[in-house]
C-alpha cells in the first residue's frame, strides 16, 4: 500500500532499522524536511562509524503504533565528525502493512471500572486512549491485575453508553508519559451485546468518515 510523501508517519527520536551494503543497523531518527530530506544517526560497527557515501542505495523500516512501514532512499551526504549523521533522501513513497487486525483511533474520554478482588469491589476511573472494533486502550491511576474480571462504563460520544461491559485484559504496563495516570491497560470486547456492538460499530465508523475527510 503506497502514500503519498507527506504522510510518513516519521517521529522525533525514534527507532528505525537501517539495511545498507548489506548491513544492518538500528539507528535514531533526528530530524526531516518533508519532500526534501530525513536525517538519521549514522550507524557504526563496534566503535568505528561506518562511512556511506553520496547516492548509496538504503531500505528503512520501522513500527510505529502497529503500522509497518518501509521504504527505498539515497544518501545526500554523510558527517564523520564532530556529529556522525547520515542525511538521506525523503522518500516519494513508502508501504505500510497494519499489523494489528483492528485500526485503532485516537481518543480522550472518561471510563469507570470496576473488579471483585477477596470478597470486595474497587471502583475507579481512567482516560479512554485508543478505541477499535476489538477493544480500548485507557490509562488509570490504580493499578489493575490480569487476574481480575473488569467490567467497564462509558458513553461513546455522539453514539451511546457502554455499560456493565465485562472485558478481557490483554497487557498492564507502566505509563512513563504521565505523572497521574501511572498505568496504561489494553482489554478486548467479551460477550458483548447486539447494542453495544451497534455503538461500537457506529463510533468506529464515524472515526474512520473523519479521517477520510482530514486526509482530502
Amino acid at each position: 500500500m503506497a502514500f503519498k510523501k507527506e504522510e510518513l508517519p516519521l517521529l522525533m527520536g525514534q527507532k528505525v532499522t537501517i539495511k545498507v551494503r548489506g548491513e544492518t543497523f538500528t539507528v535514531v531518527v533526528r530530524g526531516w524536511f518533508k519532500g526534501q530530506y530525513i536525517i538519521l544517526d549514522l550507524p557504526k560497527v563496534g566503535v568505528e562509524d561506518f562511512r556511506i557515501a553520496p547516492q548509496t542505495g538504503v531500505q528503512i523500516h520501522f513500527t510505529k503504533e502497529g503500522l509497518f512501514v518501509n521504504f527505498k532512499s539515497t544518501s545526500i551526504l554523510s558527517f564523520v565528525q564532530a556529529i556522525t549523521l547520515l542525511i538521506i533522501e525523503y522518500p516519494r513513497t513508502f508501504d505500510t502493512h497494519n499489523l494489528r487486525k483492528h485500526e485503532r483511533f485516537k481518543t480522550n474520554f472518561p471510563v469507570r471500572y470496576s473488579y471483585v478482588m477477596g470478597g470486595q469491589k474497587f471502583e475507579h476511573s481512567g482516560i479512554v486512549r485508543d478505541f477499535s472494533l476489538g477493544g480500548i486502550l485507557f490509562t488509570h491511576e490504580q493499578q489493575i491485575s490480569k487476574e481480575v474480571d473488569l467490567t467497564l462504563d462509558f458513553e461513546v460520544p455522539k453514539c451511546g453508553p457502554i455499560q456493565n461491559q465485562v472485558v478481557e485484559i490483554r497487557n498492564v504496563r507502566v505509563n512513563p508519559k504521565s505523572e497521574s495516570a501511572h498505568y496504561v491497560t489494553g482489554i478486548k470486547w467479551r460477550n458483548i451485546p447486539p447494542e453495544g456492538d451497534a455503538i461500537i460499530t457506529q463510533f468506529v465508523k464515524m472515526r474512520v468518515m473523519d479521517r477520510r475527510s482530514e486526509n482530502r
